[in-house]
């Protein structure tokens, strides 16, 4: 049986996605003139989605009721990332397209005008190269170890799978906010970058924090 917590994160989780998809709705119906997406705007939210969907789960996997250094962390990523989550949602549900890529990789970043410099093309063999077609998610590995620590483990554990999660979603996302076509489509994507930007920092030195050695 899942613990109380999780069931109601769940459920407040799928209530905010939801919500996000019907404002959006509201503000964005199909007449209102808004440009149709191109292919980096629909791979960018089928794939950010579904990066996103893990840092959630990371997030509420440490927002469990065991004692947490980083329950103000965890919860901000979570609630961030859910609102955003939705709006990608409901992107899609207006354009029409799968919530989800139909298969891994990131090739739609392929499709800019301009080609791809050497940092990128590195990134997108990477991503082929990663057993979930995307860099910096974690593996069922390690999702299992951060659910079985307890304490400060868990916690510097927890900030290493969310540095590599964030350090692997950054270079879509700023590629997006160039790319896309879509001004809505661009503006969240820059929204994530200075976001995940600020959390890395944020991140080092709250590792470096429980990583120092201790004094006698």
């Amino acid at each position: 049986m899942k613990p109380a917590h999780i069931v109601v994160g769940a459920i407040v989780g799928g209530a905010l996605l939801a919500a996000a998809a019907l404002v959006l709705r509201s503000w964005l119906p199909p007449s209102a003139g808004m440009p149709q997406p191109s292919a980096i705007d629909i791979g960018f939210a089928q794939s950010m989605a579904l990066h996103h969907q893990q840092a959630i789960g990371m997030a509420q996997m440490l927002l469990d009721g065991r004692p947490t250094s980083l329950a103000r962390l965890a919860q901000s990523i979570a609630y961030t990332q859910l609102l955003e989550l939705g709006q990608m949602r409901g992107w899609l549900e207006l354009w029409q397209q799968p919530l989800l890529p139909d298969k891994p990789g990131m090739d739609w970043m392929l499709l800019a005008d301009a080609p791809l410099d050497p940092a990128l093309t590195q990134y997108l063999l990477d991503c082929r190269n990663a057993p979930a077609g995307m860099v910096g998610l974690a593996t069922e590995a390690e999702l299992a170890e951060l659910r079985r620590l307890e304490g400060q483990a868990r916690d510097a554990l927890f900030l290493r799978l969310m540095r590599a999660h964030h350090e692997g979603g950054l270079p879509m996302a700023m590629f997006a906010a160039q790319h896309a076509r879509v001004p809505a489509v661009r503006a969240l994507a820059n929204r994530v970058v200075i976001e995940q930007s600020h959390e890395l920092r944020l991140i080092a030195s709250m590792l470096a924090a429980l990583e120092a050695p201790r004094a006698d």
